[in-house]
């Protein structure tokens, strides 16, 4: 074997430390990122690409452009689910009008509030309980009576109000104190009380309010002391609690239209037609024809509209699960795939979440849903209207079969 004249030398290669190779993988453009920056005049691609996680990929664009204002100047992140700007409908000389509202929790608050550099600190917030209760007055040396109000509430039942102040600079540079008082029976959120499937005229709380109302108006009272000391950087946003109200009167209002069709297709239906979402009980019999000539179907209530009944009860906690397996069967997937982002966006597992979350996750998943019903006319009605599907067939997988979708 004949050696090598010239041994070659391995040529050296610079190492790039690791500092500069996290240099190279910064995102450095704007198209490329979700933050918003100080420079930034609008959405950028992406972020209007990201538009339709937060729910506006159909806002107009005044909307958009009015959403990028308050992002920026109250910075919070809506891609950080640090502030979301709510569509609703209200009726504007008979037709129905889709208006935003800016919404943020009660930690958003307190951001913009320590943000704006005038603020001193938070007192509250305090609770107190009924009027008529002489427990919560206290009587003066000077022998006024003064409303009692306590850091920690305690006592049985919930209260009847809460309080809270705000110390602050005025804008003259002054220190002063805001205060706001928010009544429990303002804000506090109802429903009908149902009993064996009637209606008993009477009104029961709903969501949060049963179990958390002591934090829920607490965090309504602390949201407008912000708004009062604050008005300028706070006009126009709301805390959510503030607007629960809102949401439960649109959803009553979607449901008892849903109601009146069902109705209306109830009294225009033929013998032997089964409407959507239609109970049908012991009490629905067919009137021999000698009675009434007719094959028609008579009700208990034998003449006039039929009453409401169990189909038009507000969901339960147990229904709005069902529903979410039925969504599942409807996209052809299972609950653990078509939830898996949210729970990842929450952490909240399936077996914590609340009746108030699990709503709040089927209206996000309810536009692929719709999507997906349509070969199935009416059921994507009912569900559009805000009716359930479990409602119109108890099986969550029927809706997962393609003679099911096709009628």
């Amino acid at each position: 074997m004949t050696a090598p004249t010239e041994q070659t030398q391995p040529v050296s290669e610079q190492v790039t430390p690791l500092t500069d190779n996290r240099a190279e993988m910064t995102i450095e453009t704007a198209d490329q990122v979700l933050e918003i920056t100080g420079e930034q005049r609008f959405w950028t691609k992406a972020q209007r690409a990201a538009m339709a996680t937060i729910g506006l990929k159909d806002a107009p664009m005044a909307e958009q452009v009015a959403f990028f204002h308050i992002c920026k100047s109250t910075g919070l992140d809506p891609f950080r689910r640090e502030i979301y700007y709510i569509p609703r409908k209200r009726k504007v000389f008979g037709q129905d009008e889709i208006y935003y509202t800016a919404q943020t929790g009660i930690d958003g608050f307190r951001h913009i509030g320590q943000r704006s550099g005038r603020f001193i600190r938070r007192i509250g917030p305090f609770w107190t309980g009924p009027e008529t209760d002489p427990a919560w007055w206290i009587q003066g040396e000077d022998g006024i009576n003064r409303r009692r109000w306590v850091e920690v509430w305690l006592a049985p039942g919930l209260p009847a109000a809460a309080m809270c102040r705000i110390e602050h600079y005025s804008i003259a540079g002054d220190p002063t104190v805001s205060q706001a008082v928010a009544l429990f029976s303002e804000f506090a959120v109802t429903k009908d009380e149902w009993v064996r499937g009637e209606r008993t005229g009477q009104k029961v709380l709903s969501g949060l309010w049963p179990t958390m109302g002591v934090h829920m108006i607490g965090k309504v009272a602390e949201a407008q002391a912000w708004r009062v000391a604050f008005p300028r950087e706070f006009v126009n946003i709301y805390e959510h609690a503030e607007m629960e109200q809102a949401d439960a009167a649109q959803t009553n209002q979607v449901r008892e239209d849903s109601a009146q069709r069902r109705k209306a297709a109830r009294a225009q239906a033929q013998p032997g037609t089964v409407i959507p979402g239609t109970v049908v009980t012991a009490s629905t019999r067919t009137a021999p024809e000698e009675s009434t000539g007719q094959g028609t179907p008579v009700t208990g209530a034998e003449a006039g509209e039929p009453t409401a009944g169990p189909e038009d009860e507000p969901p339960t906690a147990d229904e709005l699960r069902r529903e979410l397996h039925a969504y599942a069967s409807v996209m052809g997937s299972t609950v653990d795939k078509i939830t898996h982002r949210w729970r990842e966006a929450t952490g909240t597992s399936l077996d914590e979440v609340t009746g108030g979350q699990l709503a709040v996750l089927l209206a996000e998943l309810r536009p692929y849903v719709l999507a997906a019903l349509g070969s199935h006319p009416e059921a994507a009605e009912h569900v559009e209207a805000g009716g359930l599907l479990i409602r119109l067939d108890p099986d969550t997988t029927v809706w997962g079969r393609e003679d099911a979708r096709q009628g």
